[in-house]
């Protein structure tokens, strides 16, 4: 709920100097919002079971129903991409929210707080249209809620949390981020947030649940606050108050058939509506654990003693003891007491198990004595135990100065960091770049068509990105400009699409090595050159997943690394990348067990995983 010209006069207690600022900023921007549609919009809301919300929006029943989008309120500076779905069950509403980003703005840690002065989603439902009376849902990128039933009485209204909210009224929420950590004031690419709102919560309001046919009135909005400005959008076009509920769009529950509808026409069948299955009748080989124990370098349990419970870490390790999984590098340390809490619940909690890498934080680069101030932070997360550093793909992409220029990989300001890693014998994790098809246009030509219409945020193509090939080169000025320093490039150095080049990294840089996560979807397209690649630079090669920790995802690692069997589908490992399958590439045991284990550990000096040399 941004502030609202309504809203203003029902709560002037709430105003203050920068509230007033903020209003004249939000009033210059529905000024301009005087054009609405001719007709409000009507979406036609599928049925489905239920299903569990993740936050990713990767449930199968959200591929029954197209994205809507939202639309930018008149001036707003932010030409984000911002779209929503939208499914019913007999039990509640389910509401998928999907928005490009650079910055989560967000830093309330509650809900039921002003939540719609930062960043959020929203949502109206107006079951009835003869009660006054609507509910109103909004939820920030950090997954703080606010749920409030609103009487709305000739534009005045006053809302309220739902009476007893808890137990079967409590609202199911989960978000996600993309490009980044889905911390406060990240730099990512985009953001979700997935809901299900129970009936039972839209208490007192009638016309609920829905039947066939049932029609409810209702609106979608986003707000978003980057480079402290703020951007609206909404799906109905309402005047200056989000509350204008006679310009609310219209919801009907089911099909609704009004006249017999053509059959339509295969031949006319839509890319994202293909989904063929192969007749192939293949060998399955289910390798249940690896060769060796294994050495998990790339992966995110997230940090912070409120994450990192002694459940979750004990989920963690159930997974991990099944799969025959020995250590975790979990990249979300973070820095100051974030990575020292990190470091208690994994590390100290159970040695051998989990090595914490730190971040370092790139914000403000451009002040003085920035590189200084990080680098002491880094050298007191070393020393608090953290065991290596990680950069996420914002360098490079994300971090902007004042100017709009952005930070480069190879900048100075960054060599003392780069040095102090040499220094500490502390691995670099750096994520570089992107897939190929990132950086190219999505158009018919984009071999990963589905996966970037699904996440428009991953498209890096145009003037406002460097080219993939830039910002690889930036990377490998830094490794060549730091011989003592151990780099390790994520994703098979980002550019597994040519085993060449990468091979010609490996030769020319012998502090570069390379992780194979999430990339196994295009190393097993092409199993004849990643089978001889495996073997030339066994030394060179890490395991990693970038997953969190899930069987059934290492168990396709460990069939494309064991066995021959063809054209199977790895999107457990990870998820859906690219339109193929893969094939495995059947590395011999003294190969496994170099990178399941054996160079990891040499690299992180683990003795009890170099002197642990049995098979399983």
């Amino acid at each position: 709920m941004p502030l609202r010209l309504d809203y203003i006069h029902a709560f002037p207690h709430r105003l203050c100097s920068t509230s007033v600022l903020l209003i004249a900023t939000l009033l210059l921007i529905a000024a301009s919002t005087k054009t609405f549609a001719a007709e409000p919009p009507t979406l036609i809301v599928p049925q489905c079971d239920d299903f569990e919300v993740t936050g990713k929006g990767d449930a199968k029943a959200w591929e029954s129903c197209d994205w809507v989008s939202l639309n930018r309120r008149g001036n707003g500076p932010l030409d984000y991409q911002s779209r929503f779905k939208m499914l019913y069950s007999d039990k509640g509403v389910y509401v998928l929210f999907d928005g490009a980003d650079e910055t989560l703005t967000a830093t309330m840690q509650e809900d039921f707080l002003d939540l719609w002065n930062e960043d959020v989603f929203e949502c109206f439902f107006w079951t009835n249209e003869k009660d006054p009376v609507y509910f109103e849902y909004e939820i920030s990128p950090l997954g703080f809620e606010l749920p409030i039933l609103v009487p709305n009485l000739d534009g005045k209204f006053l809302g309220w949390r739902p009476w007893h909210y808890e137990g079967a009224k409590k609202i199911q929420k989960k978000v996600s981020a993309t490009g980044g950590a889905n911390e406060s004031m990240a730099t990512v690419t985009g953001w979700r947030a997935e809901v299900f709102l129970p009936y039972a919560v839209l208490e007192p309001l009638r016309n609920v649940p829905p039947k066939t046919g049932t029609q409810w009135r209702a609106n979608f909005y986003r707000v978003d606050y980057d480079q402290k400005k703020t951007t609206g959008w909404d799906w109905a076009r309402v005047g200056p108050s989000f509350h204008d509920i006679e310009n609310f769009g219209t919801l009907v529950f089911g099909k609704v058939v009004e006249a017999e509808t053509p059959q339509e026409d295969i031949r006319d069948l839509k890319l994202a509506d293909w989904q063929p299955k192969s007749m192939l009748k293949t060998k399955v080989t289910r390798v249940n654990t690896p060769s060796y124990p294994v050495i998990d370098v790339h992966n995110h349990l997230g940090g912070g003693a409120n994450v990192l419970t002694e459940e979750r870490v004990k989920r963690y390790l159930q997974v991990m003891d099944e799969a025959n999984v020995q250590t975790v590098i979990n990249l979300d340390g973070g820095w100051d007491d974030k990575l020292k809490e990190t470091v208690a619940a994994l590390d100290t909690a159970h040695p051998d198990r989990f090595l914490t890498f730190a971040l370092i934080n790139l914000r403000d680069f451009e002040t003085e004595g920035w590189s200084e101030r990080e680098t002491a932070r880094l050298r007191k997360s070393f020393e608090a135990g953290a065991k290596g550093l990680k950069f996420h793909k914002s360098l490079g992409l994300s971090y902007r100065n004042q100017a709009g220029n952005l930070l480069t990989i190879d900048d100075e300001r960054l060599d003392p960091i780069w040095a102090l890693c040499g220094e500490m014998n502390r691995p670099v994790m750096i994520h570089t770049a992107d897939p190929a098809a990132f950086f190219t246009p999505l158009d018919q030509f984009n071999e990963r068509w589905h996966e970037l219409n699904a996440h428009p945020g991953w498209v890096f193509h145009g003037d406002r990105f460097p080219s993939r090939e830039e910002l690889l080169e930036q990377r490998n000025r830094a490794i060549a400009k730091h011989p003592n320093t151990t780099f390790i490039g994520a994703h098979f150095g980002n550019n597994p699409e040519d085993l060449e080049t990468v091979g010609q990294w490996l030769d020319q840089y012998p502090n570069f090595y390379i992780d194979i996560d999430a990339r196994i979807s295009e190393l097993g397209r092409q199993p004849y050159s990643s089978r001889k690649f495996f073997l030339k630079y066994q030394d060179r090669i890490l395991f990693g997943t970038d997953t969190t920790p899930d069987p059934n995802a290492y168990r396709l690692y460990y069939r494309f690394l064991e066995t021959d069997d063809e054209y199977f589908d790895t999107a457990e490992s990870h998820h859906r990348q690219g339109f193929w399958n893969i094939y495995g590439i059947f590395l011999p045991d003294a190969v496994l067990e170099k990178v399941y284990r054996g160079n990891a550990a040499r690299i992180l000096g683990l003795k009890h995983a170099v002197n642990s040399t049995s098979k399983n």
